[in-house]
C-alpha cells in the first residue's frame, strides 16, 4: 500500500484501542482443497500431519510456515501473534527466516534485533529490484560489513541464504564473537548457495561479517523443534511484484531448500486500489495468482499452502467513503486459483463481515484510518481465526 500520510505511517505500527473491548472471535472456516477425485488428500493434510509430529515430541526439526504478504503483515503484527499461539501450543522454534535487511523500511520481524553497518546496497521486490531478479525469499543486502542478529528466543542452527557469484567475496559466520565458518562466495557463474552450522550451546549473538562483494539473501534461525513464522511481508508488495520481480526458478530454489510445511500467501491490499471488478486486469489478477502458486507449490509439492484473501476497504480517495468493487472479485479470482493449484484458501472478506465490514472494524478499533490496516487489536483477531481454522 502506497504511503500516503503521517497518520497512515503511525498506522502501519498499528494503534491499539484506548479502551479495547473482547468481542468473540470466530474461527476461520478454511476451504481445506481435495488434492485427488476421492478427496482423500487435502491441501492442509501436510501441515496437520507435521503439527501432530510436533505435540507427541516426535518431530526432528521446528515446523514451518512461511508468511508472505504486504503491509498488513509486514510489521509482524499478524505473523507474531500467530507464532506466539502456536508457540503456546508446541513450543517457540526460533524467529525462522529473516532478511539479510529489511527489503523495505518498514518490514519488521520481532523475534530477532538486527543491526547493518558497513556499505550495503538493499534490494526488494517493492523497492529497488536487480536486473538478475535473484531477490532470495523477497530481498537480499549486497556489499560488505556486518549484520547483527540477535534472536528473541533460544536458538541452535543457523542457515544463510547467499549468492554464488564470480569475483565474489567472503562472509563469517560468527556467535558470541567467536568464528565458526568461513564461506567464500566465488563461483564461476551465480547460483544461489547455502551455508548451515550448529551453534555452540547458549549462542545469544550473531554476526554475519563480509568482506568484498557479498549478496545476502537471509539466515534461518532455528532451534531443535517448535514453530516458526516466517515473516515475509514486504510493504507495497503485489502478487505481480513477487512473481515479476524475483525469478520463479529462484523463488522455487529458496522455497525448496527452506523446506515449508506451510506456505501462506495473503496479498491484493494494494491492488484492490486500482483493479477493475470487470474486465483484463481482473484476468490477468487470477492469472499471476495461478503463476505464483504454482512456484510456490512446485518447490515442495507434499508440503501445504493457503491463500488468505484481501480484507474489505473502504475507498479513501471518495468523501462518502464506499467500499472498494474489487474486493469481492478478487475474492473469487484468488479462490478459484487457489482450489485449481492444490492450496487452502480462507475467505477474511466473508469472515469479517463482507461489503462494508472495514466501516464497523474501524468503529471497533480494529483497522487505523486508512480502512485498510489492522490494529494490534484487528491484527490478534486475524491471527486468532487462523490459528483456530489451522489447528480445529
Amino acid at each position: 500500500m502506497r504511503l500516503r500520510a503521517g497518520f497512515l505511517l503511525l498506522g502501519l505500527v498499528a494503534i491499539a484501542d484506548a479502551s479495547p473491548r473482547r468481542d468473540p472471535v470466530p474461527a476461520a472456516k478454511l476451504d481445506d482443497t481435495c488434492l485427488d477425485a476421492s478427496c482423500k488428500r487435502h491441501a492442509l493434510d501436510h501441515f496437520t500431519e507435521a503439527l501432530a509430529q510436533q505435540k507427541t515430541g516426535k518431530a526432528e526439526r521446528p515446523l514451518r510456515i512461511s508468511y508472505f504478504g504486504d503491509s498488513l503483515t509486514a510489521d509482524d503484527h499478524i505473523p507474531q501473534a500467530l507464532r506466539d499461539k502456536l508457540g503456546e501450543l508446541v513450543g517457540a522454534g526460533g524467529p525462522g527466516f529473516v532478511w539479510a535487511a529489511e527489503p523495505h523500511p518498514y518490514c519488521h520481524h520481532n523475534g530477532v534485533l538486527r543491526v547493518a553497518s558497513g556499505t550495503w546496497q538493499v534490494n526488494g521486490i517493492s523497492t529497488i529490484g536487480t536486473p538478475d531478479r535473484l531477490l532470495g525469499l523477497g530481498g537480499s543486502a549486497e556489499g560488505s560489513g556486518t549484520i547483527k542478529l540477535v534472536p528473541t528466543t533460544p536458538i541452535t542452527t543457523v542457515d544463510v541464504h547467499y549468492l554464488e557469484q564470480p569475483h565474489g567475496g567472503s562472509f563469517a559466520i560468527v556467535a558470541d564473537g567467536q568464528v565458526i565458518q568461513d564461506v567464500e562466495t566465488a563461483g564461476e557463474k551465480k547460483k544461489a548457495a547455502f551455508s548451515r552450522v550448529e551453534l555452540p550451546a547458549a549462542s545469544r549473538k550473531l554476526e554475519l561479517r563480509a568482506r568484498g562483494k557479498v549478496r545476502l539473501f537471509g539466515a534461518s534461525l532455528e532451534a531443535a523443534k517448535g514453530i516458526v513464522v516466517d515473516n515475509l511481508g514486504v510493504v507495497n508488495a503485489t502478487a505481480k511484484a513477487l512473481l515479476r520481480h524475483d525469478m520463479p526458478e529462484h523463488l522455487r530454489n529458496q522455497l525448496a531448500h527452506r523446506g515449508s510445511d506451510l506456505v501462506i500467501v495473503m496479498l491484493g491490499t494494494n491492488e484492490a486500489e486500482w483493479l477493475a471488478p470487470k474486465g483484463q486486469s481482473m484476468v490477468e489478477h487470477e492469472q499471476v495468482f495461478h503463476e505464483l502458486l504454482q512456484s510456490i507449490r512446485g518447490a515442495n509439492p507434499h508440503s501445504s499452502c493457503l491463500v488468505i484473501s484481501p480484507l474489505d476497504q473502504l475507498d479513501w480517495h471518495d468523501p462518502k467513503l464506499p467500499p472498494r468493487d474489487a474486493i469481492p472479485a478478487m475474492v473469487e479470482a484468488q479462490h478459484r486459483a487457489a482450489t485449481a493449484e492444490g492450496c487452502a484458501f480462507w475467505d477474511t472478506y466473508d469472515w469479517m463481515g463482507g461489503r462494508g465490514a472495514s466501516r464497523t472494524w474501524f468503529q471497533r478499533g480494529w483497522v487505523v484510518k486508512d480502512f485498510q490496516h489492522p490494529t494490534t487489536q484487528g491484527a490478534a483477531r486475524i491471527a486468532e481465526a487462523l490459528f483456530a481454522g489451522l489447528v480445529r
